[in-house]
Formats: C-alpha cells, sequence, structure tokens
C-alpha cells in the first residue's frame, strides 16, 4: 500500500511528456557547489548530458564516484557532459561540496532542494543515472553497471549499462537496453499526508526509541552504518531507505528461522516496531514534543571488557590498505602471541581499526602443527551490532603453548582509499579460577564435489566427538559463496530437533549463534548439519555456475562445515605428567597411545597424500592442457579458476602451471582435508 501511494504521487507531479514512446524533461537550474548553476545543455557541440543522482552518505554512490569521473573524462571530447544532482534533504551543500573535494569529481555538482528535479526525472535511488539527448528526452535510465545488487557484490560487472548506453548514441545506435533498475539508496521524496495521526506517533515519543534499540550501536558516528540515525533531520532524509530494509529482513542483520532455537545474541526487530515505524512515515514523519525525548543512550568506546586487556595483538605491524572500490577478497593475517606456556583466557574482544571499513573479524587460535586440532578455538569476532566479549564466570578457554593467532578480515570499501589496523584483547585467568573449559569443536564435510548448474545441493556432516559431560554453547555455520541454506540438528533417542535453521545464508555475515541457554549434551547423541549449496545462473554471487565446485579455501571454492563451541567441567580433566598437556578424562585414557599411533600412520599418510596428488595432476592435466604440452597457460582454464586460482598455482611466477606445481598444491590441500582424519585419530 505504501510503494503503491507513492508512486500515484510522482505520477501525479511529474512534468514530463511523452515523445515517440519517450520520457522528455523539461530544463532546470540548479545551484551548484561553486556557486554557479546549471542546466541541461544548450551548447550545439554537447550530444548529451548524463544526470547522476548522488548521495553523500550512500555507500555506492561513493564507490561509483570515481568511475563517474572516469567516464566524464573519457567521453568530455565526444560531446557527453555529466551533472551530479542531489536530492536529499538530509545531505547539506557543504557535505556535498565535501564529497566532490573527496572523490575528487570535476563535473558540476547541484542541490536539489525541493526535489523538483528528481521528481521530474522520476528518480528513486543513488546512484540512478539518465542520459539525455539534446532534445530533452531521456534514452537511458537506471544502474550505471551490474556489479552490486541487493546483498550481492560481484568482483566485477559484466554488463557496464551506461558505458554502453553512452557509446551507442554518440555513434547514432540505437539503444539496445534504455532502461535497467537502479540499486542503491531510495531517495526521500515528498509525499502527502492527511496529517491525521491516530496512533499519536511522533519521533520524540516512539520512533527515537526504535532506533535506540535496533539501529544506533552501527549507525551513528564511527561506526560501520554508512549514516547516522540518533539525529532527526538525518533520520527524515533516510526513512524511506530504513522502512525497505526492515520489511525484506536486511536490517538488522540477522539470518536464523525465529521458530527454531533461541539465541542471545539474536537481532531481531520485531512486527510492532516496525508498524511503529511505518505508521510514523505515513503520517509524515512527525517531530512531537522534545520532552518526550529518551536520555540518549550511552556507547562505551574502546574495551568493553570488566578488566583492561592483558595483552593486546594488532594483525600487522602496519596498518591494512582498503582500495577505494572493487571487492576485497578475505584477507587473513597470522601472528605469533608468544606463548610458551599455556594461556586461559576468559574475556576477549575485536576492536576495529577503522569500523567504516572492518565489515566483520574473526579471531582464533591454530595450534602447533603436532597439537590437538580441538586446540583450534573462536577467541572473539567483531560483527556490526554483536560482540562477542566475556564468558560466563569460571569459564575459560585453553590457548596451547606455541599457538597462533589468526585474523579473518572482511573489509568493504567506502569510495576511498582507508587503513585499518584492527587489535585483538584478552584478559586471562589463573587456571585454578576456571571451572568450565571452553572450546570449538568442528563438523566437517570435505568430501563432495557440487556439479555444475545444481540450483539445491544438499551435504551433510557431523562432530565426530563432543564430550557428554558438557554443554553446547554456540553454532557457527561456515560456507562460501554458492552457500544457500543451512541447518544444524541434534539427535536424542532417535527423535530429531533443529536447533538452528538458516533459510537464506549470506556469506556476508558470519555469525556466531549463541544460545540463550548452554544446552547439556549428556543425552544428544548426535550433532549434525546439512548445508545446501546453489551453483546454478539463479544465483548473482555465483562465480561460475558451469564448474564442479569441491572443497577449498578460495571463495570460489566451497566449505561445509560448522564451528560448536562447547564447555566442559575442569573436573573431568587431568594432567598427562610426560607432556605436560592437559586432557579431558575420555582424551586421557587414550591420547597418549593415539599420538603414537598418529606418528605411525604419518608416514602411511604422507604416501596417500602423494598418491591422491599425483592422482588430481593427471586430471588436472588431462582436463585444461589443451595444447598438450604439459603445461597450463591462463588461457586455457575456464574463467572461474582463471580469475582465483592461477596464481595460487603458479608458484614460480612463470604465467604457466606445471604438473610438478599442481601435484604441490594439490599436497598441500590433502594435507588440510586430512586434518579431520588427525580430529579422529585422538577421539
Amino acid at each position: 500500500m505504501r510503494i503503491i501511494y507513492l508512486l500515484a504521487f510522482i505520477v501525479s507531479v511529474v512534468s514530463a511528456s511523452q515523445v515517440s514512446g519517450q520520457t522528455q524533461v523539461d530544463t532546470f537550474s540548479l545551484p551548484t557547489t561553486d556557486g554557479e548553476t546549471v542546466a541541461l545543455s544548450t551548447d550545439p557541440t554537447v550530444k548529451c548530458d548524463v544526470i547522476c543522482f548522488l548521495g553523500t552518505e550512500c555507500p555506492l554512490a561513493k564507490i561509483y564516484a570515481s568511475r563517474l569521473q572516469r567516464m566524464s573524462d573519457e567521453y568530455a571530447e565526444r560531446g557527453v557532459r555529466f551533472i551530479g544532482i542531489n536530492s536529499n534533504v538530509q545531505d547539506s551543500m557543504e557535505e556535498l561540496s565535501e564529497y566532490g573535494l573527496t572523490h575528487g569529481l570535476s563535473f558540476p555538482l547541484a542541490k536539489d532542494f525541493d526535489r523538483r528535479v528528481a521528481l521530474q526525472f522520476g528518480a528513486t535511488r543513488t546512484p540512478e543515472v539518465f542520459v539525455v539527448d539534446r532534445m530533452g528526452v531521456i534514452r537511458y535510465q537506471g544502474r550505471i553497471d551490474d556489479q552490486f545488487q541487493v546483498g550481492v557484490s560481484r568482483k566485477k560487472a559484466s554488463t557496464n549499462d551506461l558505458r554502453d548506453a553512452i557509446e551507442q548514441l554518440v555513434t547514432n545506435q540505437p539503444i539496445k537496453t534504455p532502461r535497467t533498475t537502479a540499486v542503491g539508496c531510495l531517495i526521500s521524496l515528498p509525499r502527502e499526508s492527511n496529517n491525521k495521526n491516530p496512533h499519536n506517533v511522533t519521533f520524540c515519543n516512539q520512533v527515537v526509541r526504535v532506533l535506540q534499540q535496533h539501529c544506533i550501536e552501527c549507525h551513528r558516528d564511527g561506526e560501520i552504518g554508512p549514516f547516522v540515525l540518533d539525529q532527526y533531520d538525518e533520520v527524515v532524509g533516510w526513512a524511506d531507505m530504513c522502512l525497505e530494509v526492515m520489511d525484506n529482513g536486511r536490517m538488522p542483520p540477522w539470518h536464523a528461522n525465529p521458530n527454531h532455537g533461541s539465541f542471545l545474541n539474536a537481532r531481531q526487530m520485531s512486527d510492532a516496531d516496525k508498524l511503529t515505524f511505518q505508521r510514523w512515515v505515513e503520517v509524515g514523519m512527525p517531530y512531537g514534543n522534545a520532552s518526550d525525548l529518551p536520555e540518549p543512550k550511552q556507547y562505551v568506546s574502546g574495551w568493553r571488557l570488566s578488566a583492561e586487556p592483558d595483552a593486546i595483538f594488532p594483525i600487522s605491524n602496519q596498518p591494512f590498505s582498503v582500495p577505494a572500490d572493487g571487492t576485497v577478497e578475505y584477507q587473513y593475517f597470522v601472528i605469533d602471541p608468544g606463548f610458551k606456556e599455556e594461556r586461559w583466557v576468559r574475556a576477549a574482544q575485536v576492536i576495529p581499526g577503522n569500523a567504516a571499513v572492518v565489515h566483520h573479524c574473526i579471531a582464533f587460535t591454530r595450534p602447533p602443527d603436532s597439537g590437538d586440532f580441538r586446540d583450534i578455538s573462536l577467541l572473539s569476532a567483531y560483527v556490526p551490532g554483536q560482540i562477542r566479549g566475556e564468558l560466563p564466570s569460571g569459564y575459560a578457554q585453553r590457548i596451547a603453548p606455541g599457538s597462533k593467532i589468526v585474523f579473518q578480515m572482511h573489509y568493504t570499501p567506502t569510495g576511498k582509499t582507508e587503513q585499518d589496523l584492527t587489535r585483538l584483547g584478552l584478559v586471562f585467568a589463573d587456571r585454578e579460577t576456571v571451572t568450565h573449559e571452553v572450546y570449538a569443536l568442528a563438523a566437517i564435510n570435505h568430501q563432495f564435489e557440487i556439479p555444475p548448474n545444481a540450483a539445491e545441493y544438499p551435504v551433510k556432516g557431523n562432530v565426530n566427538w563432543f564430550p557428554k559431560d558438557g554443554s553446547l554453547l554456540a553454532v557457527t555455520p561456515h560456507m562460501h559463496l554458492r552457500g544457500k541454506s543451512f541447518q544444524f540438528n541434534v539427535r536424542k533417542d532417535d527423535q530429531t530437533e533443529t536447533l538452528l535453521d538458516v533459510p537464506a545464508y549470506d556469506f556476508n555475515w558470519q555469525h556466531n549463534y549463541e544460545l540463550t541457554s548452554p544446552m547439556p549434551l549428556e543425552s544428544v547423541d548426535q550433532l549434525k548439519f546439512t548445508a545446501v549449496f546453489d551453483n546454478s545462473n539463479e544465483n548473482p554471487n555465483n562465480p561460475d555456475p558451469n564448474e564442479y565446485v569441491s572443497w577449498g579455501d578460495q571463495t570460489w571454492q566451497e566449505m561445509a562445515l560448522a564451528f560448536i563451541t562447547v564447555a566442559q567441567p575442569m573436573a573431568k580433566r587431568k594432567t598427562i605428567a610426560n607432556d605436560g598437556q592437559v586432557y579431558t578424562d575420555e582424551r586421557s585414557r587414550r591420547s597418549l597411545q593415539e599420538a603414537e599411533d598418529y606418528k605411525k600412520r604419518r608416514k602411511r599418510l604422507r604416501e596417500q597424500w602423494i598418491q591422491q596428488a599425483e592422482s588430481f595432476a593427471d586430471r588436472y592435466m588431462k582436463r585444461f592442457d589443451r595444447n598438450g604440452d604439459d603445461f597450463i597457460t591462463e588461457q586455457e582454464l575456464p574463467d572461474s579458476v582463471r580469475m582465483f586460482g592461477f596464481w595460487d598455482m603458479d608458484h614460480d611466477g612463470d604465467d604457466r602451471i606445471s604438473r610438478e606445481e599442481i601435484q604441490s598444491e594439490a599436497y598441500d590441500r590433502a594435507q588440510t582435508k586430512n586434518l579431520s582424519l588427525k580430529n579422529d585419530s585422538v577421539n
């Protein structure tokens, strides 16, 4: 109803006529950031104007700014003129000027104060572009290219819609695609209102409380939210955008089905809160009485722990540089904390160095090569709106001597080059005060191959071992770009219960789902998962639907796993005197003997891995060595492998892959896969 009403209003005020089935717009005169005015060109040497609707805080408008400038420079001598227009009520002329300086824009930037030009053109989003010919006819309207869609970020565009339209127009060709759907932030356009407010909903008495509960933690100065929602004039400008993301469930970010499980860190907005915001927008967004305003919510900056960290570890010795645009692959930073003895951690927190670009960070421990696979432990994670901090009293995680700390970083560009130096803080506990050990177990299935164009391919896995005297604290599913859905189930007495259901898995949000109450494991027979993958053309994230997909670290490969966090009473542990390591009673009964058995198996496993690697290299060469010269070049590989995997296998950098390089890569991969065998060997 809201959308229909808005569209009807826009149609009623558009000042345009149809010329041979195309929209002709009237000229306009708008003030620019340099003190001049700008209008549609009357210069006979100008073949067309490109009108770009932009917002100073819209993430996509920031990312595309430099691309628009490059096209403006490229086509200037061919009679194409670019004009940027800002129709956002929340953006001042000063902010528009700063936007132009930040992104190096030399074409005019104008302010559409009353949004008349946006209504005339039918613009609804930023960035949205219009190519207008010398007769004032809109020849193209829509997106700049298709790199970004809702929830989708491709490595690069597959269609360059604006560039194609300009090229076709200046060369007197028909515009093949005159209309596409723009993607970006909604422009808050004028709306009619009957001024009736039967529910007496205002910003001061209701709406600000909804925003405080669900939004402002991220949407305030210095946080990852691209705009602030703690000021009335800003909220008015972003209200339509907020309503859209609330309605479709994109914000607040949370992906668990509410019908299964109860989670401590759930970020779900109630239907009642959504309705409150919707009613406020529909009655014209009244401010209300300032006396109704609640106290501003106080947010703690820096460490949010009960004590200052005993140790702080940055991701690197120097900041990581995040590029202005494009897709940044996951970055992994491995540091050596120098722990010569075991450490017990009762609290941990990740603080992003630059919250504007850190989408999420996961910090975990990696044991020495000879260590126990179960010494891998999630220490902390930063996901916007969620902070994993302190464990319950008496609970702590053990870091084995010689362990490394690994940071998985996901960065999102902002339209300008940024720097980040994220840090991890740890608060230690004395072993004598620890009542429960907290550690991570993995449910993994790496023996799968997703066929080409499979729209729904299930992969099942289970936790091989878990402490019957322990309890389950959290579940963290993990898949890559083809991940479609995920379900984690518990089997008790032949009855299966769904503990976590993620019907629409999103690789961009790596949630750790923390149970509201720890679940005892004594009566649990099995912990298992089902991961469903979409390798079809319908998956816009899919790197290549025509590829067979198997396990691998790269995003164009796949993973099917879940980390589960468990806690076990320390009373069930005892020290093994001859190696100084600490084991649970179940592990201690078998660990020493099985450690010896594993050493004996190591040689046999290596021989198996070598055979597997040789067999893989033979198949790979047969499949891709088209000219039979016993080398593979980039041109002989499919796009997905050429774009993402070629340089990983080209170890010597000679622009071709040899059989030996393929064998080496396959051997390393076999070792990684067989970590689960090592896990089995100590169970």
